[in-house]
């Protein structure tokens, strides 16, 4: 077979589904990491564990990057709606405080009170501001303080991120936001990733209908970015929706249903240390068995599995009479939003991507 009578590969698919089946052991080496820092007594055992966490957590950033990558390439749909920039750009440093902790960075937020309403995919567009604060972090040295400020200029809405770090060389600036860049700044820094973290940026505030812009006076002299998006003139906020699952503290009977054992022994593990009631399963058949025989509270439930899938589990157990009432979680590596359309239409409530953070399943 010559070069061209081999079958095509898609190279989007191929990402996806490796992303896929890295996050059910990174799921899994997750649990047990936390499982081996909260029991453990002696520093000699508490600091490799923290090292391991730190490192799921980069991966985990990783595969989230290669997923990005790919729907920006295919430009998927977003979910906008009318929504606070502050509070988007609130999200976004939620997401990278520990970041800024861990760097022993400092950031100031400058919002003017009043909400400056965007059309937006919220979670998109967090994740777009996200990537800027995560990149000044990555840049800025120990002590560094990183500036956001949020404007509103007659029909425009600007977001700045600002930094005192490594700065970007002039011939760089052109290209700062090309796929796989590295430029003087960075080609030699300890925690260069795949470089792509900008590129995605730009393309979520472009699909925003907005643009973004880099600007910096030279190498060792800071960087800027600078966001622009259309102010949605006369929209007005959605209520907040009230969570009515009772306390978080209440002690829960969960199921946890994954086809790999080490995964769902570890989240079992995890559960059991947070107080609650837990048991495995491990596969599609043993889930429903056991799911609509008794009942949890929650189940907890991979997608992805051989032969009977996590959508059919959730459609069983939802049917019977005893998992009539069991609040159905889906906890896959697969994130994309036809994924959260799919789990929804088999009766999941929730819908968690693998590595899921460990403290929110307490």
């Amino acid at each position: 077979m010559n070069d061209n009578e081999r079958p095509a590969i898609d190279l989007g698919e191929f990402l996806t589904v490796l992303s896929h089946q890295l996050r059910n052991p990174v799921q899994a080496i997750s649990s047990n990491a936390w499982l081996l820092k909260s029991r453990a007594s002696d520093e000699k055992i508490l600091r490799p564990a923290q090292a391991i966490e730190r490192q799921v957590a980069r991966l985990s950033k990783v595969l989230d990057d290669v997923l990005d990558m790919v729907r920006v390439t295919r430009n998927a749909a977003l979910e906008t709606a009318p929504v606070s920039l502050q509070q988007v750009v609130a999200a976004g440093v939620v997401v990278t405080q520990e970041s800024m902790d861990t760097h022993r960075r400092e950031i100031n937020v400058d919002m003017p009170e009043a909400p400056i309403l965007v059309n937006a995919d919220a979670k998109r567009l967090a994740q777009a501001i996200g990537n800027l604060l995560h990149n000044a972090v990555k840049f800025s040295p120990q002590q560094g303080q990183i500036e956001v400020r949020v404007k509103r200029s007659g029909d425009t809405a600007t977001v700045s991120v600002k930094d005192q770090g490594a700065g970007i060389a002039a011939e760089d600036l052109a290209r700062v936001f090309e796929p796989f860049a590295h430029g003087k700044s960075r080609s030699h820094h300890s925690e260069v990733e795949l470089g792509i973290g900008l590129h995605i940026a730009r393309q979520l505030v472009r699909a925003h209908g907005g643009g973004i812009e880099a600007y910096s006076a030279g190498l060792g002299k800071g960087a800027e970015f600078l966001v622009r998006l259309p102010v949605a003139t006369g929209a007005t906020l959605n209520a907040p929706s009230r969570d009515t699952q009772g306390e978080d503290n209440d002690r829960l009977s969960v199921l946890v249903v994954d086809d790999s054992r080490d995964a769902a022994d570890g989240l079992t593990e995890v559960l059991l240390a947070h107080g609650h009631d837990a048991r495995a399963a491990y596969g599609g058949q043993q889930a429903i068995d056991v799911g609509t025989q008794e009942f949890f509270d929650v189940a907890l439930v991979d997608i992805g599995m051989p032969g009977i899938d996590g959508l059919e589990v959730a459609r069983q157990i939802s049917r019977s009479q005893t998992g009539s009432r069991t609040l159905l979680v889906a906890l896959t590596g697969w994130g994309a939003n036809e994924d959260r359309e799919r789990s929804k239409q088999a009766g999941f409530a929730y819908h968690l991507t693998k590595p899921v953070d460990i403290d929110t399943l307490g």
